[in-house]
């Protein structure tokens, strides 16, 4: 997936410099990268959360024209780092990479389950214990998510990273055995009151004994 998102040049910091961009819309951002080192920039919030909800959510490769300041380019980046003020949850500053579409780069992505295993019909419970994985691959070919249809699963079935179907030109880096799901048995919930009658019984004298 791929958007676009302007980005001028700033000359401003602190505390204040932030509050006056907020209630423009916008927050301070940077970017950085081999051929480019790091430029502070300010892009519009609106923009950036519209990228982030889009299909291809943090790992949208973005078109990035910056402007300002003797600026005037447009590069591929990626979003490298995002940081959320702690009270109120909201976006407040961006890190964005610049990116080579014939160089490969390591990245993260979801991994989503679909389909109900015939386990969890059989009452047993899909327990899934890996939600991302790490690959490497060129900036154009990062998947959206990698899928698993684990619907064939049936009680005490694990899938394993090895099974994860990832596209061409993907290479993952997550242990080849490590466990991204299990289906396992239904715990056996015990009746009240049977574990001290079995312990009463197992206590009381045999019929004929004094």
């Amino acid at each position: 997936m791929e958007a676009s998102l302007l980005a001028q040049v700033r000359t401003g910091r602190g505390k204040g410099y932030r509050h006056r961009l907020a209630a423009q819309g916008k927050i301070p951002a940077v970017v950085y990268g081999k051929a480019i080192g790091n430029i502070p920039v300010e892009v519009e919030l609106r923009a950036l959360k519209n990228i982030l909800a889009g299909e291809g959510g943090r790992n949208t490769l973005i078109n990035l024209k910056i402007t300002g300041e003797g600026q005037a380019r447009q590069d591929k980046v990626l979003i490298k780092e995002l940081q959320y003020d702690s009270l109120r949850g909201e976006l407040i500053h961006a890190d964005f990479q610049q990116v080579s579409l014939t160089e490969k780069i390591t990245t993260t992505v979801p991994v989503e389950l679909e389909g109900e295993p015939v386990g969890v019909k059989q009452g047993g419970i899909l327990q899934q214990q890996m939600r991302e994985l790490e690959i490497s691959c060129l900036p154009a070919d990062i998947p959206e998510a990698v899928t698993m249809d684990v619907s064939g699963l049936e009680i005490g079935d694990t899938v394993h990273v090895a099974d994860l179907p990832v596209p061409p030109g993907v290479k993952v880096l997550n242990d080849p055995e490590e466990v991204v799901a299990t289906v396992v048995a239904p715990a056996v919930e015990k009746v009240p009151g049977e574990e001290e009658a079995g312990e009463e019984k197992e206590a009381s004298p045999e019929a004929g004994e004094e």
